[in-house]
């Protein structure tokens, strides 16, 4: 339960006239359904996992394989991740059109990966959080019709920080409290 909680960040369904009951019974029915549409998936791949141990796609892969998920790392500069070897594009997965994908990447690589896998027929992608930035959920919301799933943070929240000018410079980051693959798994 606690871990459909969690998901129920993701979305950021949020209706203004909705009340709450109402909101918290319909949405975590689709976000339950989300969820399991990407864990039923034969295989999976994590875009962004590495050599280095100390980074999230790499904890997400070494979950992934923990909780006994077939899943590969996907990282074109590196050769190897929790003892798997890297494939360099989605392109190369054995069977795209049943691999899930998870994605931690920068935004700007997110919205071409979200390109190929919508291209190869990935039936369900969950961008861990800061893989997405404003463009890459409007790109999203444009391309409901591919039959590709998406899990993701709250695109609501990101739209109303659209015009937000970031401090110094700096990214607009998801709340800390975004939900992840890790933490669904392991609940």
């Amino acid at each position: 339960m606690l871990a459909v909680l969690a998901l129920s960040l993701l979305t950021g369904f949020i209706g203004a006239n909705a009340s709450p009951g109402v909101f918290h019974s319909r949405e975590m029915g689709l976000l339950k359904s989300k969820t399991d549409h990407f864990l039923s998936a034969p295989s999976f791949a994590v875009v962004g996992a590495s050599e280095d141990e100390t980074k999230f796609g790499t904890i997400v892969l070494k979950t992934m394989l923990e909780q006994g998920l077939d899943a590969v790392p996907v990282n074109p500069y590196s050769p190897f991740s929790e003892g798997k070897p890297c494939i360099h594009s989605l392109a190369d997965l054995d069977d795209p059109e049943r691999t899930s994908i998870s994605i931690v990447t920068q935004p700007a690589v997110t919205l071409s990966i979200l390109h190929q896998a919508i291209e190869l027929g990935i039936p369900a992608v969950w961008l861990q959080p800061g893989a997405e930035d404003f463009a890459v959920l409007e790109f999203i919301e444009n391309t409901n019709s591919t039959g590709t799933t998406f899990i993701h943070s709250s695109a609501h929240a990101l739209a109303r920080r659209q015009d937000t000018t970031p401090p110094c410079g700096g990214r607009r980051d998801l709340d800390l409290d975004t939900p992840d693959l890790i933490s669904t798994l392991s609940s």
